[in-house]
């Protein structure tokens, strides 16, 4: 299963913010440090505000924090909501040409598939994802350094 481009900038969206421990950032902040042009990051964050993921505030001194929702939020929760029911294949979307389509169990084994890879990703917990070693160099781009101290982000607790 390949993710879309909006589910990957989503879910770093929310590991950024969870480093912040409440703190506000901009927008444009998000997209440098996330590497997504702003215009995807805007998106994203709607999305996610809309879900009740973060909060935003408009204006000068506006910017995007993660919501107590976006603290507990599950990989899974959020992919299930950003991929939705996108077509793995033609023959589940609307401009069906397929000439087996007719009883075909392929729809429904894929379906089911999907919901199973969902249900993997959903004990893990975004906001207990990031951790110092990946987060830091980020933060300190960002200009962020103080604030990335007031969280204590895990260790990495695998080698890469």
């Amino acid at each position: 299963m390949h993710l879309t481009a909006f589910s990957d900038v989503s879910l770093r969206v929310l590991m950024l913010l969870s480093g912040l421990d409440g703190e506000q950032i901009s927008t444009q902040k998000i997209a440098e440090g996330v590497g997504t042009p702003y215009n995807h990051v805007t998106k994203a964050v709607a999305f996610l505000a809309n879900m009740g993921l973060v909060e935003s505030t408009r204006g000068r001194t506006g910017g995007v924090r993660l919501s107590e929702a976006g603290a507990r939020a599950t990989v899974g929760q959020v992919l299930r909501a950003s991929e939705g029911d996108i077509p793995m294949v033609e023959c589940e979307g609307s401009a069906n040409e397929c000439p087996m389509r007719h009883s075909c169990s392929l729809k429904k084994i894929l379906a089911n598939a999907r919901e199973e890879f969902f249900k993997m990703l959903d004990p893990v917990v975004i906001s207990e994802l990031p951790n110092e070693k990946q987060m830091g160099p980020v933060f300190l781009e960002l200009g962020l350094g103080p604030l990335a101290q007031t969280k204590k982000l895990p260790q990495a607790s695998f080698a890469s």
